[in-house]
């Protein structure tokens, strides 16, 4: 029997089907290592774009703002209860300022509540209770406010010193008084319960400026409206929400940085 002379061949290193598993796994591990990486592009996306919420909100510590209105409204609050009611205060104010209405509002932020203090002259007409059509849309957006919180709700009337005597307003009590009710029964047909609803006028003897002068007696005309909350404690101690501002950052150890004159929560 004739011996096979043929060579016997030794393949030496790899089979061929090995390095074309090991390119393949080398190609799943370069895709996964794309995959892990864009997810976390994504998340470093979604973190800066939740940043920048909630700085516009005012909940970071200190935040650049990036809200911009007519006036700083709100105060440091310590208490994380109401913070829903700074931010609808600034939505009111962001509306009024719209609106170009807001130099007939002023808000102030007391140890007890909210007050919005409406200006005489834009509500009614002299020596009249008849609400003005232009008193409209400043009502709307104090009431649309009202019925987000619960609460008591005081309006309270005012006037200046000059006297007034007439059939149906015999004094200046009479005015305030009857100011103060048109303004609740306004609120009352926009959906306030009148159980909420307090209605009452000092006339002349609560002014805030001098009688003498005709700007004092302008802003001793005026309807205050005041919501009472609980547990909500500003930092200025019933000022104006500028002056609240100004003192919550002379008494932080740590300031706070200011955009365009909007300061942000604690």
């Amino acid at each position: 029997m004739a011996k096979d002379k043929r060579p016997i061949i030794v393949k030496q290193g790899l089979a061929g089907w090995v390095m074309t598993y090991g390119d393949m796994m080398s190609l799943l591990l370069t895709f996964f290592v794309l995959i892990v990486s864009f997810s976390s592009m994504q998340d470093a996306k979604f973190k800066e774009v939740a940043l920048s919420l909630r700085k516009a909100f005012g909940i970071m510590i200190e935040p650049q703002a990036v809200l911009r209105v007519a006036d700083p409204i709100i105060p440091r609050f310590e208490i994380e209860e109401n913070r829903d009611l700074v931010f609808e205060v600034e939505m009111v104010q962001q509306d009024l300022v719209a609106r170009g209405l807001a130099d007939d509002v002023k808000l102030e932020f007391t140890p007890d509540g909210v007050l919005f203090r409406l200006e005489a002259p834009v509500l009614f007409s002299p020596a009249s209770t008849d609400l003005l059509p232009a008193s409209q849309p400043i009502l709307d957006t104090v009431a649309g406010f009202l019925r987000k919180f619960p609460g008591e709700i005081r309006v309270d009337g005012h006037s200046d010193a000059l006297p007034i005597s007439t059939a149906r307003f015999p004094s200046n009590w009479e005015l305030s008084a009857g100011r103060a009710g048109a303004v609740a029964r306004y609120f009352q047909g926009q959906g306030l319960p009148p159980t909420r609803l307090v209605a009452s006028g000092y006339g002349e003897f609560r002014p805030l400026a001098d009688n003498a002068t005709a700007a004092g007696r302008g802003r001793n005309r005026r309807v205050e409206v005041f919501l009472k909350v609980d547990r909500i404690q500003p930092a200025g101690g019933g000022k104006p929400l500028s002056q609240a501002l100004d003192k919550a950052a002379t008494d932080t150890p740590r300031p706070t940085p200011v955009t365009d004159r909007l300061r942000s929560l604690r």
